[in-house]
């Protein structure tokens, strides 16, 4: 039997039972997690919360003599001012801006505001900052948030960039009551009623198409039986592997129910119940009674909708029957001390786990009147799997740099010791030194650190770019020749760390001393200069490999991968050099074959066709080096863009001798042809003028046929120098 006071048969509260009086709302303000701002219609601050003052740094009388348009910076406000009239609808409206405190440090901040019957607004301030962080740290491909989609309870729907319907779940199919065929023949407009496609387009353009996704945002259906269904969603873009827009996906839940629950809490409860709906955590409220069991009285749309399930069936329950596995854990007694006011506030993470829910949860709960709490709670589980995630990563970068032979160090930005490899630290012990230095300042004091060394180590963290010198160390009376490679580590595109990367070059060294002595080597020599250099391009497409892990942006990765591309073909022209019995002239053909397989290994695997007729040719490597870069940039062309969406084709390759010492080099292709728009002349066609000026200067000619295909058509003197006796 249901004793006097118990909620209604429709679950909803009276307004009386939510909350003793206005004092208990304002405490609980006062003890909330978010900071609070109340004003007046022009913006004039009229009340704050304890949180308000810690996250501006103002004092409550300082922040009401204030107007909130002041905590922002001017440069937002002349973009985007405070628009009022937003609130006029009556609902609660989300944006993300930039604050800055009285110490003038700027932070980032979700704003949750609502106009209330009095004429006033209300404002909840939410860092997010470090979830900013967490959301990109963890972002992962978009196969795997697919099948995320489809086994969560909530909707899925995956559309074209035309709004076409590709794919979703049941539960979306069942939302909408169109079957897989029918919703294929739709874009999702079709059933959007018109009077939301202007607000959706507005979101897609200024939120998903700018960021990568949208904010939460509310729109309605109309379902296939013509009824209306008001749904909560977020949209997500999706890029191809070339980095263009290829369509977007989205979580949708039904919020039928907790649309019917805010209007009649809204009608029932009032201003102060808009207090407790605005915050974007989840709340539940308990009381204890007369039993001492620990009663779930409340619970707001939030915890609905962070949980995943609804609330209105566990109302009236004790919490050991809502949430059956905190019980084991002892935090009921521990809510219990803090209702009765044994013990103030308590803040803890705790994991929590049953058939309807999983997750990590920050929980905060304190006491808002005789024998009643608040628990307000925040899902972290992303940001307890990054955290994971990120030592995970750490471990890894540790072992791969112990797993190297050369000597490490690695530095923060305040040049502490932050990493000592196992290579390094064996040393140090040979050398009698002590191998344990994390945290200290790195000096000249340490093993091969020079002040010269420590100058070049600023200069990367000022300028983010690598650098590589050789010194002379002297270590317990033995003379080293070393090899520093100083490595940025980049962050948010900032340099976080440096390594220092420190190869024993002594035996090199002495090799190359011996060679210079002895003239009759000077063969041996110059052939391994070329290895040298084949070998220090390596290291730079290696070092830029390295930069592309680090990397996130698609058109900067797409220019480093045509920068290695150019530099494997000079470094294979010093490798036919080094493997040459003529170091003075390479082989023009079989440079052109070995340059040419390369590329298609890397562009196209078999369905491009690759046809060569080269006419034996020697050449100097002033000449090769424009002749291999030619090569690059037009084959590299042909493999990615003559042949779009898999087609397959053919691209010739022909090298022929002709008279008065001329050569011909011809590169063609069945392909789509170029663009009318690309031009040799023009910088923004980057590889035709790349072309151009190394036609220039072999003092050739270069004609484009543009149809059928392409077909670059190049005739170069062949000057090569007599062979020394």
């Amino acid at each position: 039997m249901k004793k006097s006071g118990a909620t209604p048969p429709d679950g909803k509260m009276e307004k009386g039972a939510l909350m003793d009086n206005e004092k208990t709302y304002k405490m609980l303000l006062d003890l909330a997690v978010d900071a609070f701002f109340q004003g007046d219609h022009e913006g004039n601050l009229l009340y704050v919360n304890d949180k308000a003052v810690e996250l501006t740094g103002y004092s409550k009388a300082e922040l009401l003599k204030m107007n909130i348009s002041e905590l922002f910076p001017r440069d937002t406000m002349v973009r985007s001012p405070l628009n009022y009239l937003l609130l006029s609808t009556g609902q609660t409206i989300v944006t993300v801006r930039d604050i800055i405190r009285k110490d003038g440090q700027r932070l980032f901040m979700e704003m949750r505001s609502k106009a209330m019957p009095d004429g006033t607004y209300q404002s909840f301030f939410t860092d997010i900052s470090e979830r900013r962080i967490a959301e990109n740290a963890v972002m992962e491909s978009e196969l795997k948030y697919r099948n995320l989609h489809m086994s969560m309870m909530d909707g899925y729907v995956y559309v074209d960039m035309q709004g076409q319907i590709k794919d979703s779940n049941e539960v979306y199919r069942q939302m909408v009551g169109y079957s897989t065929a029918e919703l294929s023949e739709l874009t999702y407009e079709d059933f959007t009623p018109e009077k939301w496609h202007d607000f959706e387009r507005h979101i897609i353009k200024e939120q998903v198409l700018l960021h990568g996704h949208s904010m939460v945002y509310q729109k309605e259906y109309i379902r296939k039986d013509g009824t209306v269904l008001p749904v909560e969603l977020r949209s997500f873009l999706i890029k191809n592997a070339n980095g263009e827009n290829e369509g977007m996906w989205a979580n949708v839940r039904d919020i039928t129910e907790r649309k019917r629950t805010e209007e009649a809490l809204t009608e029932s409860e009032g201003k102060f119940r808009s207090i407790v709906e605005s915050p974007p955590t989840a709340i539940h409220l308990y009381r204890l009674d007369n039993f001492d069991n620990l009663i779930l009285i409340d619970a707001n749309p939030a915890a609905d909708t962070m949980l995943g399930i609804p609330h209105a069936p566990l109302i009236g329950k004790s919490i050991n029957e809502a949430f059956p596995n905190l019980e084991p854990t002892g935090i009921p007694e521990m809510y219990k001390k803090v209702a009765t006011g044994e013990i103030g506030l308590q803040s803890f993470e705790v994991p929590y786990q049953d058939e309807r829910f999983s997750g990590y949860y920050s929980v905060h709960v304190f006491r808002t009147g005789s024998r009643s709490i608040a628990v307000d709670f925040s899902d972290i589980t992303n940001r307890r799997q990054t955290e994971e995630a990120l030592k995970r990563s750490e471990i890894e970068y540790r072992d791969t740099l112990d797993s190297l032979p050369d000597w490490i160090y690695v530095v923060d930005e305040l040049y502490k010791i932050v990493v000592v490899n196992r290579a390094l630290r064996q040393e140090l012990v040979l050398q009698g030194l002590k191998p344990d230095c994390l945290g200290a300042e790195i000096t000249p004091a340490f093993p091969f650190i020079t002040n010269t060394i420590l100058d070049e180590v600023k200069l990367v963290f000022s300028t983010g770019t690598v650098s590589i010198s050789e010194q002379k160390n002297e270590l317990n009376g033995k003379v080293l020749h070393t090899e520093i490679t100083l490595i940025p580590i980049l962050k948010d595109g900032n340099v976080v760390k440096v390594i220092l990367m420190i190869c024993d070059r002594s035996k090199e060294k002495e090799i190359e001393e011996l060679k210079q002595r002895n003239a009759e080597q000077k063969e041996v020599l110059l052939r391994e200069i070329h290895h040298r250099v084949k070998n220090n391009l390596a290291i730079v497409i290696s070092l830029l490999n390295f930069q592309l892990r680090n990397n996130t942006n698609q058109e900067l990765t797409r220019m480093i991968i045509d920068m290695q591309m150019r530099i494997r073909s000079m470094a294979l022209i010093h490798e036919h050099l080094y493997r040459s019995e003529n170091l003075d002239r390479i082989p023009l053909a079989s440079y052109i074959e070995s340059l040419a397989y390369m590329i298609m290994t890397a562009f196209s695997g078999r369905r491009i066709n690759f046809v060569k007729h080269l006419d034996p040719i020697d050449v100097s490597i002033e000449t090769a080096l424009p002749i291999g870069l030619i090569i690059n940039e037009l084959l590299t062309n042909a493999f990615k863009y003559a042949f779009p969406n898999d087609l397959q084709g053919e691209v010739h390759v022909r090298l022929e001798k002709q008279e008065d010492q001329m050569c011909g080099l011809f590169v063609e292709d069945n392909g789509i042809g170029l663009p009318a728009s690309s031009s040799m002349d023009s910088e923004k066609s980057l590889g035709l003028y790349i072309v151009r000026l190394l036609v220039e200067q072999l003092d050739g000619s270069v004609n484009i046929v543009r149809d059928p295909g392409t077909s670059f058509q190049i005739r170069f003197r062949n000057i090569v120098p007599k062979k020394q006796q």
